[in-house]
């Protein structure tokens, strides 16, 4: 008895396979793959050998699209070059260029697409998806239009395409890599990005977890907005020195992880605006002009077992933000901050603060950014960690760390030895001079008396 069941359920099976997979299609030309793409025909696999495919190519049915290598679709420069309607369509392999000046190499409205192995090059968007969900985009190499006087679009473009992953893809050359907008649940992971404006962007999305990114030689490696519960993990911003941008950028961002990045030779590390309740931990900030630039209305943020170093200004700060600097009685590591700690713990003995009295005169009188980097504001902002002149301390951290926060990444454990020395040789220069300098002021004040 149970065997006929169990034959019956295998041939049951292999007939629902035959139903549901259909046959598989060579194609070596444009009018047999428009063809094999409309047709009625059941067909599950569509192999595109070796060739130029010219035309608008829409894809009205589950199938998978395999191309050889050296397989090119190539559109008319008009139109996206091709539209995927039908839910779980799977593409592989293939060139795709040519699309119209506003529109993409793959548009999709199905559900559940697979792209993957793909190359997009001379396309306005390289992949857009719209009012779908639960893509898989893996491992495409995608550019904008060739020439520098074209308009360029996204790498990959979700709008209200939530539960979408978008896995190991390489970008150069684009407005944004990838762009995220009203897309919940959604991945960016283990993708590169060279030459965009902004590397990931977000937009009124919630729940998106970037991780595992690399991103320079752009404006901005993150441009976050107005988004919540972002995780941020664990990604690497290097070089992004245009003038106001900076290796993340979050504004209007709300109840998010920022935590195991480096950041890294940039003109501004991390850059907060209008961003509250965020988790700020575990970071790099590494030969930045600014290492953290909190700007205004950026609240009831914590931020701690962060390392600074060799940034020019490691944190400013908007005079009336209010920010946690330290969590259970650690705080951060300023590799400028010095290292005395007689009962050698994990902390410092004396509260890091800056009031950085030279970026609150310049917010108010631009002109004085020719001052930025002199000798004069420097040490003055030396002095003022490390004597009490009457100031506005806008960032206290009562309880920095005495050696750097442990990083998972091995990029940030270079030079810490080094580092610490330095520390210890600019605090005894420091006091040199203010020693002699008092003892000049006395010696004057006395010959003063004497002469008269």
């Amino acid at each position: 008895m149970f065997i006929r069941i169990g034959l019956f359920l295998v041939l049951f099976s292999m007939i629902l396979a035959g139903k549901a997979f259909g046959e598989e299609r060579t194609v070596s030309n444009s009018a047999e793959l428009m063809d094999a793409l409309s047709s009625d025909e059941e067909v599950s696999v569509i192999k595109v050998k070796p060739g130029k495919y010219e035309g608008n190519f829409s894809v009205g049915k589950t199938v998978h699209i395999k191309g050889e290598k050296g397989t090119v679709i190539k559109g008319p420069n008009r139109g996206n070059v091709m539209t995927i309607e039908a839910d779980d369509v799977i593409v592989e392999g293939l060139i795709i260029e040519g699309s119209g000046s506003q529109n993409a190499g793959i548009y999709i409205k199905g559900d559940r697409s697979y792209i993957h192995g793909n190359a997009f090059n001379n396309v306005f968007h390289g992949i857009y998806a719209s009012d779908s969900y639960g893509h898989r985009l893996e491992n495409n190499m995608i550019s904008s239009f060739d020439s520098s006087k074209s308009h360029k679009g996204y790498g990959i473009y979700l709008v209200e395409s939530p539960n979408t992953a978008v896995k190991g893809n390489y970008f150069y050359d684009t407005q944004d890599g990838v762009y995220v907008s009203y897309s919940d649940f959604c991945e960016v992971s283990r993708n590169s990005m060279w030459k965009a404006r902004y590397g990931v962007h977000t937009m009124d999305s919630r729940n998106v977890l970037i991780a595992n990114n690399q991103v320079t030689e752009s404006i901005n490696g993150l441009m976050i907005m107005q988004s919540y519960e972002i995780f941020i993990m664990e990604n690497y911003f290097y070089l992004n020195t245009k003038i106001d941008g900076a290796g993340m950028f979050i504004y209007d961002t709300f109840d998010s992880k920022i935590s195991s990045n480096i950041v890294k030779g940039n003109y501004r590390g991390i850059v907060l605006e209008n961003a509250q309740r965020n988790r700020i931990e575990f970071n790099t900030l590494l030969e930045n002009d600014t290492g953290l630039e909190i700007g205004i209305n950026s609240n009831d943020n914590t931020i701690f077992f962060n390392n600074y170093y060799r940034n020019t200004r490691q944190i400013i700060s908007e005079k009336d933000n209010s920010n946690n600097f330290n969590k259970d009685g650690y705080g951060n590591y300023y590799d400028n901050h010095g290292s005395l700690n007689m009962d050698k713990d994990s902390t410092v003995d004396y509260a890091y603060k800056s009031g950085d009295i030279f970026y609150q005169m310049a917010s108010r009188e631009p002109l004085l950014q020719v001052f930025f980097q002199s000798p004069a504001v420097e040490l003055w902002n030396t002095i003022e960690q490390y004597t009490p002149i009457p100031s506005e301390s806008l960032i206290v951290d009562e309880a920095p760390l005495a050696e750097p926060a442990p990083m998972k990444r091995k990029e940030t454990s270079a030079k810490t030895g080094d580092t610490a020395r330095s520390h210890d040789i600019n605090i005894i220069l420091f006091f040199v001079i203010a020693l002699f300098g008092s003892l000049f002021i006395l010696f004057n004040a006395g010959r003063k008396r004497h002469e008269a």
